[in-house]
């Protein structure tokens, strides 16, 4: 098997062997985020634009010949077929660390596993997977003016690392899921002038070191899953940056962030807490791919409140006509949701859009039409859900995935007949239960329902056997108004229709 796998290897060509000798970064069955790989490839200089593509297609096409070639193995396919993660099996890592190694490529740190090869050599990448004191201490003692990239994936002893100013070629530094961090001194960042890739993540560090301002050659700073609040004024003179990954809101929106103008990804910005000027200049922001904010003013309406809202309905209106593929928007504040209704010029580059709100539209947004021939997943909260509704929804052309929920009880049950929705894969709904026909969703793979005990006037069938290549479906029953023979019945009705469907899909029925 080995000598199969290492035929496999050297048949690869240049390319190829640099990013899957990267994966030896990882420790077994570690399951590693395609974008953190992107971005690191990219940062690390492994990658560059071919044929007009950009150097973030052609690092994830790079990641998806590992996974066809069957080098790692794919982990949580999403709706759109894309991979979100992939895991090396323990022969194929066992491989690439030899190789890895015999080239020093990278050097591992592995507890009682480590050896220090090739001693004569400079360390050009380092992965510390498991540290202790004495391991630290030998480290400190080891050139590392060379290392290109620090990647730690352990937690012990990170207090007893080396200093930063001993790392002063550094392009990648990641901490991703290390606790403690905030014992570590990270004194020298300033003076890490290459840094491209920076990670915090998962950490539980509190704020941000004051050196980061001065990266100016930083591209990626992720700040996801950690306690920091506050942003420095002086964030907005990283105009390198690409990808500020925040997800934890109450963040006000830095003022100058008009002069970030490659940020292709931001998050975790609460709209009522910026000023309206800050914004204003989001508006500015051309390259914007993926927007995440929080608007959650849920007191008496303000002038100041409106011209927020307005403000960032107009900002939002001028991204639409740029790039902008990806929107959040979590809030409960009507005055910004209505505004969305007339949102203009229609965004064509839309692939996703999620309203995460308990405010129900009171009607579908006039800009969610057929002409979207992007848009793939749609969150949306409506409080009626008519056949024109679902008419409109069902002709969006590349509609993968839909999110559909309503805060009333209707006087009639919603039926999905046999038309529209040809393309879609995932269906959630939340509202009363729902009837299939025959030839509804003909593609549907998924379907999870959030209803109240399925009235009597309603029956106990949902017609699961009308969608032929049903895979998974999951069904939770409130109980609030039904009894408990209700709630059995449905129950019982649920788990017939999903034994007799020919697909046998996976099925996970809950109540509450």
């Amino acid at each position: 098997m080995k000598n199969i796998l290492s035929l496999s290897y050297n048949d690869l060509p240049p390319n190829l062997k640099t990013v899957l000798l990267h994966l030896s970064n990882f420790p077994e069955d570690y399951v590693i985020d395609r974008e953190r790989l992107v971005r690191q490839w990219i940062a690390e200089g492994f990658i560059s634009e071919e044929r007009g593509r950009s150097c973030e297609e052609v690092a994830e096409s790079y990641f998806y010949e590992l996974i066809n070639k069957s080098l790692v193995q794919p982990v949580n396919i999403h709706y759109d077929g894309k991979v979100q993660a992939c895991r090396v099996h323990d022969m194929m890592l066992e491989l690439i660390i030899s190789k890895s190694t015999e080239e020093n490529f990278i050097t591992v740190v592995n507890g009682s596993q480590t050896v220090w090869e090739n001693s004569q050599c400079s360390i050009r990448r380092l992965s510390i997977q498991d540290i202790d004191q004495e391991l630290a201490s030998q480290l400190a003692k080891k050139d590392l003016s060379h290392v290109r990239s620090l990647i730690i994936t352990a937690s012990g002893c990170i207090k007893h690392l080396p200093s930063l100013t001993k790392f002063e070629t550094l392009r990648v530094l990641d901490f991703k899921g290390c606790w403690g961090l905030r014992d570590y001194d990270m004194d020298g960042m300033e003076n890490l002038f290459q840094l491209k890739y920076l990670s915090f993540y998962g950490t539980d560090i509190s704020w941000l070191p004051s050196g980061v301002v001065m990266l100016h050659d930083l591209e990626t700073l992720d700040l996801r899953g950690t306690p920091i609040r506050d942003l420095p004024a002086r964030i907005v003179q990283l105009t390198k940056l690409q990808h500020l990954c925040i997800y934890m809101y109450q963040r006000k929106i830095p003022i100058g962030i008009e002069n970030m103008i490659n940020l292709r990804e931001i998050g975790g910005f609460d709209i009522t807490m910026s000023s309206v000027g800050a914004v204003k200049e989001l508006g500015s922001l051309i390259n914007l791919r993926v927007l995440r904010v929080q608007y959650m003013w849920t007191g008496a309406e303000s002038q100041e409140h409106k011209r927020h809202a307005e403000m960032f309905h107009s900002s939002l209106c001028k991204l639409g006509s740029y790039k902008l593929q990806s929107v959040w928007i979590d809030g409960s504040n009507s005055a910004l949701l209505e505004l969305l209704d007339s949102w203009s010029p229609l965004p064509s580059r839309l692939q996703r859009f999620e309203g995460i709100t308990e405010y129900c539209f009171s009607k579908l947004p006039k800009w969610i039409t057929p002409a979207l021939t992007s848009l793939a997943y749609l969150n949306i909260h409506i409080s009626v859900i008519t056949e024109e509704v679902l008419g409109i929804l069902g002709e969006l052309p590349a509609l993968l995935s839909l999110k559909l929920s309503t805060n009333r009880v209707h006087k009639d049950r919603l039926v999905l007949q046999g038309r529209g929705f040809r393309c879609l894969k995932e269906f959630f709904y939340i509202g009363g239960p729902p009837l299939f026909e025959k030839g509804a969703l003909p593609k549907l793979e998924k379907l999870d329902l959030f209803f109240e005990s399925m009235a009597k006037a309603y029956g106990f069938y949902l017609g699961i056997e009308h969608l032929p290549y049903l895979k998974d479906v999951r069904v939770l029953l409130l109980k609030r108004d039904g009894t408990s023979s209700e709630v059995e019945t449905a129950e019982v009705a649920i788990r017939n229709e999903a034994s007799l469907h020919a697909n046998h899909p996976r099925l996970t029925l809950r109540e509450t």
